[in-house]
């Protein structure tokens, strides 16, 4: 849900002043960063940067996916169309960690998650409203869409990986590590469009609030969170992201949600709790 309220911090600070939305990932991930890394350095005894050496891989996949998904999420927007950039993104990523996560971490994924996480799929696809499918299959956007399931990929990649490492290290390590690798691989793609920056002290605070709460402290919930659910519960969880984003847009925006949306609301709550049921 904190994940949620990134659409809308974002578009206050649109509105406020002038930045680029690589520059919105690199506050996110830079921001995160030096907090993630004063946590770790207090709750691993000094040492939040140790890692074993045959796990190396594992931490570079969860570096590079986690920067990936910034990057090819922003390019698909700008290839595509708004809608279906989400649509694919979001919605491609838990089939495709389902589908990974017995092959890689040998966890089964029962009969119960894939029907509460297909119910929230379909919640999502009405929220989302994909007015025009063709735009899935327009050759003018498929360089955008086939971003976008780049996008959908990194993600699903950073959620197994995350599963994955949650077994062996502390979740303020994973984090720390995970945000300052993220942070130097976007930076040399973000830093370019500084000198277009111009932001009023409220746009600085709208920026902290997405480093500290809608990033450090969401991937730290969903971390933690992954120490005893699977990877493809996490990712359909994750689905509240989209739900909340419409229900804020409605209320603060008034951006009008159709009557299909508000089913899909309701469709994507019931298979919400339906995962989290024990």
């Amino acid at each position: 849900m904190l994940w949620g309220t990134v659409g809308v911090a974002g578009k206050w600070l649109y509105a406020l002043g002038e930045v680029s939305p690589l520059m919105v990932s690199l506050f996110r991930l830079g921001l995160a960063a030096p907090l993630l890394a004063m946590l770790s350095f207090r709750v691993d005894r000094g040492a939040p940067w140790r890692m074993a050496r045959q796990d190396a891989l594992w931490w570079a996949l969860a570096m590079s996916s986690m920067a990936a998904y910034q990057i090819f999420i922003f390019a698909a927007v700008q290839r595509t169309t708004v809608t279906a950039a989400a649509f694919l993104s979001i919605c491609t990523a838990p089939i495709l960690v389902a589908v990974a996560e017995p092959v890689f971490l040998r966890e089964r994924v029962d009969a119960r998650v894939w029907r509460a996480g297909l119910l929230a799929l379909v919640g999502v696809a009405l929220v989302l409203g994909l007015g025009n499918p063709g735009d899935l299959v327009r050759r003018d956007y498929l360089m955008g869409n086939a971003l976008a399931l780049a996008a959908a990929a990194s993600w699903a990649t950073y959620a197994i990986v995350a599963r994955r490492l949650v077994c062996e290290y502390s979740v303020t390590r994973i984090i720390f590590i995970t945000f300052a690798g993220a942070a130097l691989l976007v930076s040399p793609l973000a830093l370019p469009t500084a000198a277009d920056l111009a932001l009023p002290w409220q746009g600085w605070l709208i920026a902290l609030y997405l480093g500290v709460m809608a990033t450090a402290f969401a991937y730290y919930l969903y971390v933690r969170g992954l120490r005893g659910l699977t990877a493809t519960t996490s990712v359909f969880l994750a689905l509240a992201e989209p739900g909340t984003a419409a229900i804020l847009a409605a209320l603060l925006f008034h951006e009008q949600l159709s009557m299909a949306g508000w089913f899909g609301v309701a469709a994507l709550l019931i298979g919400l709790l339906d995962l989290t049921r024990p």
